[in-house]
């Protein structure tokens, strides 16, 4: 095969991979609880970590007691796509509703960027 056609091939092929929606979170005010989860959404578990310690409440409370737009936190991390955040809420919420199934084929279909308000509870 041309080389050529072998790059024209993988383009192809890799192109829609690379592709990606972006979404972006914003805290509907500036109440603490918006804060977390916007945090517990789009940070790393570190990060999220440091805005937890900053807030004053401790780990477990935040797990069983702050909801983002009416699902618990840890959920709201699962579906935003933060898996990490989420497990880590989530082992402290003995009602954490999600299980993990990770899709390895999914292609994402759009390139449109995605703003979601967050509140928090």
């Amino acid at each position: 095969m041309h080389p050529l056609n072998k790059l024209l091939c993988a383009t192809l092929l890799l192109g829609p991979t690379v592709v990606s929606a972006k979404t972006i979170y914003v805290a509907a005010d500036d109440s603490l609880t918006s804060k977390l989860c916007v945090s517990a959404a789009t940070d790393a578990p570190v990060n999220f970590h440091l805005q937890q310690k900053q807030s004053g409440l401790k780990l477990r409370v935040i797990s069983e007691k702050v909801s983002c737009n009416g699902s618990a936190i840890g959920d709201f991390a699962y579906q935003a796509g933060n898996l990490r955040v989420a497990r880590q809420l989530n082992r402290l919420n003995p009602q954490a509703t999600y299980t993990e199934i990770k899709d390895i084929a999914e292609v994402p279909r759009d390139n449109r960027v995605r703003i979601i308000q967050v509140s928090g509870e």
